[in-house]
């Protein structure tokens, strides 16, 4: 075997070149922003309706799944940005 770099780039160069790691931190950030704004409206600002218990532990279970599906969404969004980004540069 040779110790010579390989032709074909390897998949630590590609997430490198379309800067996932950035894009997934942005991701977290945004989904946490919005599961937090989404748990204050609704545990502070909404009254609940009568009759109806809501739990503020549910809610929050809500509001964290609801934080990682949203940095899920824009870090596959932001990524796929900068693929389309990187692809036009190439040609």
């Amino acid at each position: 075997m040779s110790d010579s770099t390989p032709e074909d780039p390897s998949l630590a160069t590609l997430l490198i070149a379309l800067h996932v790691r950035r894009n997934a931190a942005i991701g977290l950030a945004v989904g946490v922003v919005v599961a937090t704004l989404a748990y204050v409206y609704r545990i502070v600002v909404v009254d609940p309706a009568p009759g109806v218990e809501s739990s503020p532990l549910l809610f929050g279970v809500l509001a964290v799944t609801l934080a990682v599906s949203v940095a899920a969404l824009v870090a596959v969004v932001l990524t796929a940005v900068s693929a389309v980004r990187r692809a036009r540069t190439i040609d």
